[in-house]
């Protein structure tokens, strides 16, 4: 419902089956930081050392680098191939799906 003032005539209508547009829900954050991430795992149930285990499991020299990326980083990047790559397997999920995934950690984990 909205009210219509006409500063014309001085009349107001309403009109009942108005409805405001949609909003589109703001993107999710490029990044977040280390804690938010970390906090992140631990409230929904992943273990910080499900994500050491999958970095040991990767050949060298991905894993050194993926060491440094987890242990050193102050903040992750929504996109970085190595992030998508372990949520892909810590979520079981590719594509779209992880896309989706992604956006809606990113958006709870920049709110702690």
């Amino acid at each position: 419902m909205r009210v219509i003032y006409d500063a014309v005539t001085g009349k107001t209508t309403v009109d009942p089956d108005w409805r405001p547009e949609p909003q589109a829900p703001p993107p999710a954050p490029r990044a977040i930081t280390r804690r938010q991430l970390r906090l992140w795992l631990v409230r929904n149930g992943i273990t910080l050392a499900q994500v050491e285990a999958l970095i040991d499991a990767l050949p060298e020299p991905q894993r050194t680098e993926a060491r440094i990326e987890w242990q050193d980083a102050t903040q992750y990047e929504r996109g970085h191939p190595l992030l998508r790559q372990l949520a892909g397997q810590l979520l079981d999920l590719e594509g779209a799906a992880l896309d989706t995934a992604l956006d809606q950690a990113f958006t709870q984990a920049a709110r702690y």
